[in-house]
């Protein structure tokens, strides 16, 4: 009988469910701003072809974009201390680690993104007598930004579903309550749907705005294409 009381739900689980939900939109949130303002500073150093930083800055987006994102978690967690004699704790470790994922693939975005932009409107903007720094703040970042957004709203989706490995690590976010709930209550049929309708409940919003932002930013030149629709 006790055991059958201690494999229940009650009430209190719905709280830990929220409360992993909260961890993750945390880690999520936070991992993605840093990650979008650590890309957004690389791209613009690789653009400019600074000397040294330029090549750095490769070396950093083909490391970080080709390893899997477990891999470099666990070398930052269990890693740093070992080499570094740093001990990060769980949740620093994992905002750390996301954020610099995020931000490989976040320079690649805002790096295509500023090489869209027409060769000829750079001209343009030097022969009129604007510097590098003005030609890049009034007319190449303005179009380079609208280009970025659904890119980095579909990678927000993917970011999101990436954060459900910070578990692994002790983090306690809706995947880790998943693997409480389950080892209390042995029932998986039951918990994991519950995590995966939470997941969903987070990304399928993301999408959406993806989808909304691709249709409302598309360049508007189909009539040049004959197409009325």
């Amino acid at each position: 009988m006790d055991l059958y009381q201690y494999t229940q739900f009650t009430s209190q689980d719905a709280w830990l469910l929220l409360r992993g939900i909260g961890w993750t939109v945390l880690v999520f949130a936070v991992s993605m701003a840093t990650g979008i303002a650590l890309g957004a500073a690389c791209a613009l150093a690789r653009h400019a072809r600074v000397p040294v930083l330029a090549q750095l800055v490769t070396g950093y987006v083909e490391l970080f974009r080709n390893s899997p994102v477990l891999v470099q978690l666990f070398l930052v967690y269990y890693g740093l201390p070992m080499l570094a004699g740093v001990r990060l704790e769980p949740l620093t470790a994992a905002l750390l680690t996301l954020s610099v994922n995020t931000g490989a693939f976040m320079t690649v975005i805002i790096h295509a993104a500023l090489d869209a932009v027409p060769a000829g409107q750079w001209e343009a903007a030097m022969a009129s007598g604007l510097r590098y720094r003005q030609v890049m703040r009034y007319v190449v970042l303005p179009q380079a930004v609208r280009t970025t957004i659904p890119p980095t709203i579909s990678l927000a989706v993917g970011q999101l579903q990436v954060t459900s490995l910070v578990s692994l690590i002790n983090v306690v976010d809706l995947a880790k309550v998943g693997t409480i709930l389950n080892m209390r209550t042995l029932r998986p049929f039951a918990v994991w749907p519950v995590v995966g309708l939470g997941y969903f409940a987070l990304s399928k919003p993301l999408s959406l705005l993806a989808q909304w932002a691709e249709d409302r930013l598309r360049p508007r030149n189909a009539w040049m294409r004959g197409d009325r629709n």
